[in-house]
């Protein structure tokens, strides 16, 4: 409350003033003060009960909010920073609905690092009534072969799922889905990746549709099993832009009963025209014409999906470092696909040693050393040669470990 010393002293004060009232007289003003002097307190006293009440309200949200963030901290094993900052989100009373979702969720294989990073995504996951809304979710992917090892992997990744309806979206999703990749075991294979928007894109519409046409054209499942569980985006792309993928994809001659065709078709549908067009520009000036880059693309259709400056750092390596001729990279296109300074660079490096040395016979091919895995490599090319070349083996580590070695 305004103490009424204050209410005296602006009385006192404001005597020496005057005001006129609306027929003229001369009122002091310190008179109105004094008449108005009950109305004026009433009026402070309502104000500072007001601002008392609200400093308690703030006491009782402070305090629920610390609440919040010890709880983030000691239960979900959440960082104190983090914790501070989820808990502008999420608002927790008690612990009670809390530890049953927590509960609920270490039953389904949740350990204490799935926690943390699953409320570190949302929070709100602690305010959701653990028996209504999470369980029948959770029941309904063991049911269908989820793992508790693969559980923590799918709910993080795809934590929007434990808000869907699963009458009206999981299952029939779900449904649709399995008509698709035929089998349950796939099924999990595509939640398991992640990418796959299980929660949002429209598979009646779109996913069923394009696979279908892809069953028109003659497309076996298991070509069919690996766009939908390797590249989840093409097979739920707009269903007229999947139809003109196809069809330039047969036009261009891949055969469709192999997987390059369904390879080709998710390559087209990341690209747009001007994009593709622009590819066929950049490998022209390395001497490929258009007849020599579709030729590529069919053997091996991910290497247009490569940017420019990859494509002019490692051509520019092998044709003017290690002189090979444009057109025989462009009849083995899958060296564009390994990586420059972890398997390009070390190998063709560790090749010519032995070729210099006279180890190794001049008319190697490069396909075949760049294609080995790293064990058939060091064993054939590296470990071979330890008597002769005893330093080999340092040597081609260090190109590996080297981060820029052009």
């Amino acid at each position: 409350m305004v103490p009424i010393v204050m209410i005296t002293r602006l009385t006192a004060t404001a005597s020496s003033f005057t005001h006129y009232n609306n027929k003229g007289t001369l009122i002091p003003l310190g008179s109105l003060l004094q008449h108005k002097h009950n109305a004026f307190l009433s009026f402070l006293n309502s104000f500072a009960s007001s601002t008392s009440s609200d400093s308690e309200s703030d006491k009782n949200y402070h305090k629920g909010d610390t609440f919040t963030v010890s709880y983030l901290v000691n239960s979900c094993g959440v960082s104190p920073e983090l914790a501070k900052k989820l808990s502008k989100n999420v608002h927790l009373k008690n612990q009670d609905g809390p530890n049953a979702v927590l509960d609920l969720l270490k039953t389904y294989g949740f350990s204490e690092t799935h926690v943390a990073n699953l409320v570190a995504k949302n929070p709100k996951v602690l305010t959701a009534k653990a028996d209504n809304t999470f369980l029948p979710k959770l029941k309904f992917f063991r049911s269908i072969g989820v793992s508790n090892t693969d559980m923590p992997k799918i709910i993080i990744r795809n934590y929007i799922i434990l808000w869907r309806s699963l009458e009206k979206r999981l299952i029939p999703r779900y449904e649709s889905l399995r008509s698709v990749v035929c089998s349950d075991e796939e099924v999990v294979r595509v939640l398991r990746r992640g990418q796959f928007t299980f929660g949002y894109s429209d598979m009646r519409n779109d996913l069923v549709r394009n696979i279908e046409v892809l069953r028109q054209c003659g497309v076996p499942q298991p070509s069919i099993s690996l766009l939908v569980i390797h590249y989840p985006f093409a097979p739920n792309a707009k269903h007229s832009e999947f139809v003109e993928a196809v069809k330039i994809v047969e036009e261009i001659g891949f055969d469709p009963l192999k997987t390059t065709f369904v390879q080709a078709v998710q390559v087209l549908l990341g690209l747009t025209k001007a994009k593709w067009e622009s590819k066929f520009e950049v490998y022209e000036r390395w001497g490929w014409d258009r007849k020599m880059a579709l030729r590529a693309f069919r053997k091996f259709p991910n290497f247009m999906k490569l940017s420019e400056t990859v494509i002019a750092k490692k051509m520019n390596f092998l044709v003017n470092d290690m002189s090979l001729a444009s057109e025989d990279i462009a009849d083995y296109p899958p060296i564009l696909a390994y990586s420059l300074n972890k398997r390009i660079i070390p190998r063709f490096s560790v090749v010519k040693i032995l070729t210099s040395k006279g180890l190794l016979k001049n008319n190697l091919h490069f396909s075949s050393f760049l294609w080995l895995s790293e064990e058939k490599f060091l064993k054939k090319f590296v470990n071979n040669f330890q008597k002769d070349l005893p330093h080999l083996k340092d040597d081609y580590t260090d190109l590996i470990n080297c981060e820029n070695v052009i």
